[in-house]
């Protein structure tokens, strides 16, 4: 049996495949958080990932051993661009759930699915003669034949659909920043500019198909190479991007929702509803958040036990944990430990400025009194908190 053909294109391409596969996995199944726009975005990922694996494996003999396997990711390629654009609007509009007709969006999908029916039912041969054809000449990729639709068709309307997300895209992207003129505080400017070098890599498979059709460009270039290449290149930008700026993934800090800015007399009663509405943080949901967190951490101080977690908070307050995520993120635009370890730090200042005998103590000692579970955690919690080391913060707490 001969193996297929591997060259230095395809070992790219797929080694940038797997990583985004591999990134769009720990944004999912490792966000401890359930944050809802990180979990879209891990969906865009694994969409473009497989796409492109697909892609370039037209460009070895692999679909000669799996004659089955091909058009079996139809239904990824209609959609990344949805969860492209559900994205940037759950970042824009600090969202934390599904909209209740976002499933519209996928719809598009399911009927390309629907649409590579013949092909699914075909006989293993009759596959074969299809796929030697296609690798044959890779033109016939794009073209389609063994769907319902008209040859060339589907890639017509993936693009269409592609680019007025995209224009959707672009046009909330303008309409919030004409929204909000004044000076962005870092993590917002460092979020709005992310989300415009996203908006780009979305654009830019699209823009390179529209050249195609208005120029021709594959007389001169393998254009289903290049298609390849681009989201490939999409793959590898986004996850420098968020390997660089890490805190990107937080959102934007503050509340930019319009909202009724009427006070509540009774607080209370607005921490027992739902956010209004019900994927979004009102103002008056974020007031009694905050005054709830603030009054429970300070008085019961639970982030003294080692190993506390966030799940451990949902239950105290009886609020989701995925509400909590989205709300201290957004509200102090930092993930959960992150938060909690400033608590912990703020206690250990306090109870040094009461008795400095507790100077004599060691990191690790220190770091459990406080709940940290390990005295590295303690250390980087320090100087990320005070910008010092423990030994320099601690030293000025003793000598005010």
């Amino acid at each position: 049996m001969v193996l297929p053909s591997i060259d230095i294109y395809f070992s790219f391409v797929f080694l940038v495949a797997i990583i985004g596969l591999l990134v769009a996995a720990i944004l999912y199944f490792l966000n401890r958080e359930s944050s809802f726009s990180a979990r879209l975005l891990a969906g865009y990922l694994l969409s473009i990932a497989v796409i492109s694996l697909f892609s370039a494996l037209y460009h070895t003999n692999f679909f000669l051993f799996f004659p089955h396997v091909p058009r079996t990711m139809v239904f990824l390629s209609l959609s990344a661009s949805p969860f492209a654009y559900i994205y940037v609007r759950s970042v824009l509009r600090q969202q934390f759930d599904w909209m209740k007709w976002d499933f519209l969006f996928f719809i598009p999908a399911v009927l390309y699915t629907i649409n590579m029916i013949p092909f699914y039912g075909m006989a293993r041969e009759e596959k074969l003669v299809i796929i030697r054809q296609q690798l044959a000449d890779n033109s016939i990729i794009a073209l389609e034949p063994e769907g319902w639709l008209p040859e060339g068709w589907g890639i017509i309307l993936r693009m269409v659909y592609g680019v007025v997300l995209a224009s959707f895209q672009v046009k909330m992207l303008v309409t919030w920043r004409s929204k909000h003129p004044e000076k962005l505080i870092p993590q917002n400017y460092a979020m709005f500019k992310w989300l415009i070098a996203f908006t780009t890599l979305v654009l830019s498979t699209f823009i390179v198909l529209l050249i195609e059709y208005a120029f021709q460009i594959s007389y001169f270039f393998d254009f289903y190479r290049l298609i390849t290449l681009t989201m490939t290149l999409s793959i590898c930008i986004t996850c420098v991007y968020l390997f660089l700026q890490p805190n990107l993934l937080y959102g934007l800090t503050g509340w930019f929702q319009e909202t009724n800015e009427s006070t509540i007399s009774e607080p209370e009663m607005a921490i027992a509803q739902e956010p209004t509405p019900s994927n979004t943080f009102s103002k008056e949901t974020e007031r009694s958040y905050r005054a709830l967190l603030a009054s429970h951490l300070s008085t019961q101080q639970p982030f003294l036990k080692v190993g506390y977690k966030i799940g451990d908070l949902s239950k105290e307050l009886d609020i989701p944990t995925y509400i909590l995520s989205a709300f201290i993120n957004q509200a102090y635009g930092k993930n959960f430990n992150e938060w909690v370890n400033e608590y912990r730090v703020h206690y250990l200042k306090g109870l040094l400025q009461k008795n400095p005998d507790f100077r004599k103590y060691t990191f690790e000692a220190l770091g459990n009194l406080a709940g940290f579970n390990s005295r590295t955690t303690f250390i980087a919690a320090v100087k990320k908190t005070t910008q010092k080391t423990p030994s320099e913060f601690f030293e000025q707490i003793i000598s005010e």
